[in-house]
């Protein structure tokens, strides 16, 4: 593959599924008639999902941007979640499939439902990567901001802004609705800048010293719906997550019905989007309980429906 922009979302996890396939550790029991699949294997469908979804969100932008997956660096062995391109800038993206978890995160250090990761450590070796390698292969000066993206997480907590350091690049860990607004960001490269930079972010020297074997984008994506359909529902959500389906939505772009809690120092300025409340001095933003057509609904159609019903009603009782 000598483009990037070919490559699908979740690209490089979908690869090792099907080659656990291949090799017989997922397989359809002849018993039940349902999938194996690993513990390793759980975590990487699951991350596909995640990437996904937030694949959709970013399906949404503007022609102006370009938007690359599964970004093979190094030695090839590893990958960048999302590099989005546009006019505000360069950003990764690190996706994290982590529906009802509670996120906690302050300088270096970022906790989920309690548990320590390198989340924040990884997002600023990716945000580097970018660019040092856009800005040699581009021949611009590019300074990468690395995103930290939660897919439908119960509750963000931020005590200080992520990393810190003099010398790091700007890190955000939002949540997947935060997404699109932290993108919008005033303009900061001029087309032409934006051409050189996509043109040097789609080949993949730009970022990876091996040769990477790359499967055909349409054809990794089909196989991965495939296993999707074998699948079911059951494993659209992280591990000890319990929810009915009509709270976690379709398994693939659903919007869940929960919302989203935030909080953040008194002293942290709030990004674009969110309300800040002066009693608590925190900001928070929440998904909205219901869909546009259920308000619809619940506003217009039930009160009508009503009105209509007393008015046969009345006239069936005239009739007689």
């Amino acid at each position: 593959m000598s483009d990037l922009r070919e490559r699908v979302p979740g690209h490089s996890l979908i690869d090792e599924l099907l080659r656990q396939w291949d090799a017989g550790t997922i397989h359809i029991d002849a018993s039940t008639n349902g999938v194996v699949i690993g513990e390793d294997a759980e975590g990487w469908y699951r991350g596909v999902i995640g990437e996904r979804r937030i694949a959709a969100l970013l399906r949404t932008l503007g022609p102006e941007w370009t938007v690359l997956h599964s970004v093979p660096v190094g030695r090839g062995s590893s990958d960048i979640d999302h590099v989005v391109i546009g006019p505000p800038g360069v950003f990764t993206i690190n996706t994290k499939f982590s529906p009802g978890k509670n996120v906690w995160v302050g300088g270096y250090g970022l906790l989920v439902d309690g548990i320590k990761t390198r989340y924040v450590a990884n997002a600023l070796l990716e945000a580097r990567r970018a660019s040092t390698n856009l800005t040699k292969a581009s021949g611009l000066t590019v300074a990468a901001r690395g995103l930290i993206v939660f897919v439908e997480p119960a509750r963000i907590t931020e005590k200080a802004q992520p990393g810190g350091g003099e010398a790091d690049p700007t890190i955000e860990v939002l949540s997947d609705d935060e997404l699109l607004d932290e993108l919008n960001r005033a303009r900061e490269y001029s087309d032409e800048q934006i051409a050189r930079i996509v043109d040097a972010a789609a080949r993949p020297a730009t970022w990876s010293d091996a040769v990477v074997a790359s499967s055909h984008g349409a054809h990794v994506a089909r196989e991965f719906e495939a296993l999707e359909l074998e699948v079911g529902p059951r494993l659209s959500m992280p591990r000890g997550v319990v929810r009915d389906d009509a709270s976690h939505g379709a398994l693939v772009g659903g919007r869940g019905a929960g919302a989203i809690a935030r909080s953040r120092p008194s002293s942290y300025s709030a990004p674009r989007g969110w309300q800040h409340s002066p009693r608590s001095g925190r900001s928070s933003r929440g998904r909205s309980g219901r869909s546009l057509p259920e308000r619809l609904i619940l506003e217009f159609a039930l009160p009508i429906s009503g009105v209509v019903a007393l008015w046969v009603w009345s006239q069936s009782f005239a009739g007689q």
